[in-house]
């Protein structure tokens, strides 16, 4: 008894479902698509239907007949007029507020739903930010009295993909949560203005060099992160004050998942290289460049040094300092170098690197040409 009368019970709901359904019925006109008569869509007319199938006809001939489920997607119902009343609505706000408004709207939309990705770029100076919040409180007023109600257009002509433009229904509800919009926009605005200075390139020379070696930066992103971050922040915080919001709470979030990315190949690929030692020494050199290295790393120890060149290199350049109509005048400087590399181990890394380094003469004395900047990473032997 239960159980019939569960399955009473289903039936009827099943069946006022059903029933109370919008169905197509018999000498409904709607949209066939057959890809034929030079047209992709064509007018039919529904002749009968079969339970859930129905036979509409797209032609006079005796061919231009077709049977198809209910709700195939060839079968496109006309939709049905709207009350004069609802049109008259709409067109006035096309009329009379959409040109005033539609800047604004367009500004906050893409923060309001990311699909509206037609916009011209956000407001950033504090004036153009009251400008946009002003004219969405006058037109969630007029949202609310003169307007209330109003729809979109829904022709394709109007509603194009990734755009707002004629969704008035939408716009009403942009101006109506316009603060609750605001600070998402805020800060995602400033983020496309403002960036983390050279943590991307640096990142990006990691992953696209052969053999990936770490700039200094980089390296601090990876294993010492909370540091990096606190002084990335304190730099950051001046530059988004300047367009009244505050840093992000994931500013740093997308370089940090980078440099998680970075540091698994390093850890993978690491204990498989070793340093190569260079061929020639120059006891002068090595020590300068030692002092270095301690400088510019408390804390660490060159384990291997090592120079490319038995030499000094000599480098001839020129610099245009005047010309005529016969002749350009040059400077001509002449520059010595030795360039080498080191293992070198750092306190709080996993593996110990392996660093380069160009000096130079001047006059008596030597000049660090370039000390470091980035490491290979590799075993320490």
């Amino acid at each position: 008894m239960r159980i019939t009368l569960a399955v009473l019970l289903a039936t009827i709901l099943f069946s006022g479902f059903i029933i109370g359904q919008d169905q197509i019925t018999v000498g409904e006109e709607v949209r066939y698509r057959c890809l034929c008569l030079g047209q992709e869509w064509v007018n039919a007319k529904v002749e009968s239907i079969t339970g859930s199938n129905v036979r509409i006809r797209f032609g006079n001939l005796d061919n231009q007949v077709v049977t198809l489920p209910e709700n195939s997607p060839l079968i496109q119902r006309k939709p049905k007029p709207e009350d004069p009343n609802t049109v008259t609505l709409r067109q006035s706000f096309a009329n009379n507020v959409a040109s005033k408004y539609r800047h604004s709207v367009e500004q906050l939309s893409v923060w309001y739903d990311p699909q509206y990705t037609s916009t011209p770029g956000g407001p950033l100076r504090p004036a153009e930010w009251q400008k946009t919040m002003g004219d969405l409180a006058q037109l969630d007023t007029l949202c609310k009295t003169q307007y209330r109600g109003v729809t979109n257009f829904t022709d394709p002509t109007y509603a194009r993909p990734g755009s707002v433009d004629y969704r008035f229904a939408v716009w009403c509800e942009i101006a109506a949560k316009r603060q609750e919009i605001e600070p998402i926009a805020r800060a995602g605005i400033v983020r496309q203005v403002i960036n983390l200075g050279y943590t991307e390139e640096n990142l990006n020379f990691g992953f696209n060099q052969p053999d990936n070696p770490v700039r200094t930066e980089t390296q601090r992103l990876i294993w010492e992160r909370d540091k990096w971050r606190a002084e990335k922040i304190t730099w950051l915080k001046p530059k988004y004050a300047e367009y009244g919001t505050s840093v992000p709470a994931d500013a740093t979030a997308a370089a940090e998942k980078r440099g998680d990315e970075l540091k698994a190949i390093v850890l993978r690929d690491a204990p498989n290289r070793s340093f190569k030692q260079p061929p020639w020494h120059d006891s002068s050199v090595e020590s300068f460049v030692k002092t270095k290295f301690a400088s510019l790393y408390p804390g660490s120890q060159v384990l291997k040094i090592g120079l490319d060149y038995k030499t000094w290199v000599k480098r001839e350049s020129h610099t245009l300092v005047d010309s005529d109509e016969y002749f350009n005048y040059y400077k001509v400087s002449y520059n010595s170098y030795k360039r080498g590399s080191v293992l070198l181990k750092i306190p709080n890394r996993p593996f110990c690197q392996m660093q380069e380094f160009v000096v130079g003469q001047a006059g008596k004395g030597l000049v660090a040409a370039g000390i470091g900047g980035s490491g290979t990473f590799m075993r320490c032997e």
